[in-house]
């Protein structure tokens, strides 16, 4: 992000801000399915988008987010029709689920992951609908606080209060 920002800055142009989560479900373009782009969060927890992906229409079907694994179970419970699962988490949540979810797949290993040309896609795609930021409203989006913040937090919330 700060690499982008400075080349925008320098030569006064605008930004995309592409989901990490958004761009593995245009590796799935051409097909006709729900893709559950899924990466390991740790805990049983994955960060979580699916997208509808239909010839080469990707249309985002919720935001990106962090949720259990039980939670996104189901979820994909409740969806008719082919579930593919992207990312680095696709393996860990096919583990999971392939028991109980009967229309989950996995991408083949060379679509799982981001690539520059996925990437591409969608920003192409936000910048055809306008939807672009300037270098200074480009930020990175972090879905969940990291663990030493998380802990740090508890322990400031957990002291007591001086009654001055």
């Amino acid at each position: 992000v700060a690499a982008v920002k400075g080349l925008a800055f320098a030569h006064n142009v605008p930004c995309v801000s592409v989901s990490t989560l958004e761009s593995m479900a245009y590796n799935c373009i051409g097909g006709d399915c729900i893709v559950c782009a899924v990466m390991d969060a740790r805990c049983s927890q994955v960060y979580n988008a699916l997208f509808h992906v239909k010839g080469a229409s990707v249309e985002r079907l919720c935001d990106d987010r962090a949720l259990a694994l039980s939670d996104l179970k189901e979820e994909l419970l409740r969806i008719d029709g082919n579930i593919v699962l992207v990312g680095d988490g696709a393996s860990l949540s096919y583990a999971y689920l392939k028991d109980v979810v009967p229309n989950i797949t996995l991408a083949p290993m060379n679509s799982r992951i981001q690539t520059a040309s996925s990437t591409a896609m969608a920003a192409f795609g936000s910048l055809s609908r306008g939807d672009t930021l300037t270098p200074a409203e480009l930020m990175p989006v972090y879905l969940r606080l990291p663990q030493a913040q998380r802990e740090l937090n508890k322990r400031l919330s957990e002291k007591p209060l001086s009654g001055n």
